[in-house]
């Protein structure tokens, strides 16, 4: 009993994942239904219907069952309805239903209401929260851009550690940056990383990473740089040194707690010289290498 209510509660939370707080699914419902009775072409019903209803079968009882047994809930979630291809299948299902009215009065007026009709039941990403101006050509942060672009001159196909929150765009610029974890160690979309990845993803996302952990890692791995965040990371008591002050992500994703204080990780004090402001980590055979906006990078020596 208490699998098919993780089943069943797995299959919505799945479900709203992916239709939000809009109604796209019984749009996509509606249009399907639209299909089987305004469209006359049976080869068209037949590449469409058929598959469709497979893919709703699929994704609403096999994947979520499968995931449930086998792969303990690890890798179904809303991504997988866009197999469905929702937007494809509502246009093509409202097309029909337009093409289907006579009178040409009505069809601009079935257009008229479809547009909003369609626009309410979505729900809008264009916001500031979601996108800002661009920075550079990428399209991408421009701290890594400058990180990347740092690196890959130092050295050939070097590889680095960094806080999962700015992982994704440095093999966007360059296939040439390898990273020890991405998406492996946290949704298991791509798959799923080796348990130590894992924890070593989410030491850094730590206020205060444990350098005693991630230190032999880096090294068995050989790791070239590591990549701390200054807004979020302090590795003693006096070490903030965000003094440019910037802000903190209200939508952070990390782990802010620490399995360990600042009296666990010894020898760190804080640098203000020439070079700049950051945290000597030299004990733990960390050489500051350069200061990119929030970021500071150490190579592994």
């Amino acid at each position: 009993m208490g699998t098919i209510k993780e089943l069943i509660r797995y299959m919505l939370d799945a479900h709203n994942a992916y239709n939000g707080t809009g109604m796209m699914m019984a749009l996509y419902f509606v249009a399907l239904m639209i299909i089987v009775f305004y469209c006359k072409d049976k080869h068209v019903k037949k590449a469409i219907i058929l598959p469709s209803v497979l893919l709703i079968i699929v994704m609403y009882v096999g994947v979520p069952l499968y995931d449930t047994l086998v792969y303990y809930l690890k890798f179904y979630d809303g991504r997988m309805f866009w197999m469905l291809i929702t937007p494809i299948i509502i246009s093509i299902g409202f097309t029909y239903f337009v093409m289907g009215i006579d009178d040409d009065k009505l069809k601009i007026l079935a257009l008229i209401l479809i547009i909003p009709i369609s626009l309410y039941c979505g729900e809008f990403q264009i916001s500031n929260a979601m996108f800002k101006k661009a920075e550079n050509a990428y399209r991408l942060p421009q701290s890594s851009v400058d990180i990347t672009e740092y690196v890959t001159s130092e050295m050939d196909s070097p590889k680095l550690i960094v806080p999962y929150t700015i992982a994704h765009p440095f093999r966007q610029i360059s296939t040439d940056v390898h990273l020890l974890y991405g998406e492996d160690a946290t949704s298991g979309r791509i798959w799923s990383t080796s348990g130590e990845f894992r924890m070593l993803c989410e030491e850094m996302e730590h206020v205060t990473p444990d350098l005693n952990v991630i230190m032999p890692v880096a090294r068995d791995n050989n790791v070239n740089y590591i990549l701390f965040d200054t807004v979020y990371t302090q590795f003693c008591e006096d070490g903030d040194i965000n003094i440019y002050g910037y802000p903190i992500d209200e939508n952070y994703v990390g782990d802010r707690t620490s399995t360990v204080g600042f009296d666990d990780i010894k020898g760190v004090s804080v640098i203000d010289d020439e070079s700049g402001i950051y945290w000597d980590l030299s004990y733990y055979g960390l050489k500051y290498e350069k200061t990119f906006g929030q970021y500071i990078l150490y190579k592994v020596e």
